[in-house]
């Protein structure tokens, strides 16, 4: 009876994390860009939106010494890390919730819904899921996958269904992808031997973005690679974080020349890139720390 027990509760749980999230057609496109700024305003914070287009720059309370930032599709919620910790919040402010609570918070992305949050958890290694409200977490990764020793960043998928994650072993990375139940866990690609961070689905779900070292000219870049991991290709050069929204890239270059950092804008395919702050103050996307 016990067994019996413990099933159903684990089937609900699961249930409560399928259906958490609509189906892709039920999801706007992402209507804001969230990023760290040093900028100075009253009261303090390093947490900014915009409109995709880097214009009407607006503060959002309650975001100071954040990183790890993401934003709902609907651009009414954030979610980041500050102290330790994961944190979701209204864009405004208002309804603050503090996720975790052991200062052993790495990692944190938001559901395009707003309903979800992802984040890694450092006493285990493993990337967990927690609705946006502070209940119902979730260890994503009790088993890590056959060689890896730590899983450590990842996205959801557009329509909120999947994720994708980067784990890392003694000597090599991987790339998969899982449902955000916790089952369905696929393999994009598992022999990596360099640094491998970021996964992000593209819009279609047909290809992963992630950021790849590149040892030979000792560069970060921005890398594709199609589900099957086949078709490996680098976009963007010298790049060391980058987010996709809607059918663009967003990505962090330091310009020697103002001794700013700027966010900058592209197509999918890495083609026509420009920056969309001015390099007056350091604006970063945040999504490493």
């Amino acid at each position: 009876m016990k067994t019996h027990t413990t099933l159903l509760a684990v089937l609900a749980l699961a249930m409560s994390f399928s259906t958490a999230c609509g189906d892709s057609h039920s999801l706007a496109p992402f209507k804001q860009l969230v990023f760290y700024s040093n900028r100075v305003v009253n009261p303090a914070t390093n947490l900014f939106t915009s409109n995709l287009d880097g214009t009407n720059v607006t503060p959002v309370p309650g975001g100071a010494h954040s990183y790890y930032m993401s934003i709902s599709s609907d651009g009414k919620k954030v979610a980041f890390y500050a102290s330790g910790d994961a944190w979701a919040e209204n864009v405004d402010g208002t309804g603050l919730v503090q996720l975790t609570n052991d200062s052993e918070t790495n990692f944190v992305r938001i559901s395009p819904d707003g309903k979800l949050v992802m984040y890694e958890e450092r006493n285990d290694d493993h990337l967990h899921v927690i609705h946006s409200d502070g209940t119902a977490d979730m260890d994503l990764t009790p088993a890590l996958p056959s060689g890896m020793t730590e899983c450590f960043s990842g996205a959801f998928s557009l329509d909120g269904k999947q994720i994708t994650f980067v784990c890392s072993g003694l000597t090599n990375y991987g790339i998969y992808t899982i449902k955000v139940d916790g089952t369905g866990q696929a393999t994009v690609t598992n022999s990596r031997t360099v640094w491998t961070d970021l996964a992000q689905f593209s819009p279609d779900g047909k290809k992963i973005y992630f950021i790849g070292y590149d040892s030979t000219n000792d560069v970060y870049n921005l890398e594709s690679i199609n589900l099957d991991g086949s078709g490996d290709a680098v976009l963007v050069s010298d790049c060391y974080e980058a987010l996709v929204e809607n059918p663009s890239l967003y990505y962090t270059v330091f310009n020697s020349t103002l001794n700013h950092y700027q966010i900058y804008k592209a197509n999918l395919d890495g083609t026509h890139g420009a920056a969309i702050t001015d390099g007056a103050q350091d604006d970063y996307l945040a999504l490493e720390q």
